[in-house]
């Protein structure tokens, strides 16, 4: 596992420099909570571990559509 520190506002490119898969954000921190913002392709399952667990043991009919955000902040 690789373990990174990132401040508010920083990102992680995954995959290439070149032509990453996507780009993590720390959208903002407050207190203990942080909000993370993905940037990848649609086609790209991002999931929270509790859904992927369910996901394995159930199938994907617990799947739930998510709409996305209209703001950040």
């Amino acid at each position: 596992m690789l373990v990174i520190t990132r401040r508010e506002g920083e990102e992680v490119v995954i995959g290439d420099p070149k032509n990453p898969i996507g780009v993590v954000r720390i959208a903002s921190v407050k207190g203990e909570r942080v909000r993370i913002a993905f940037d990848f392709p649609r086609e790209v399952e991002i999931n929270r571990r509790e859904i992927a667990d369910q996901i394995v043991q159930q199938g994907p009919e617990v799947l739930a559509t998510i709409k996305p955000s209209t703001s950040v902040g």
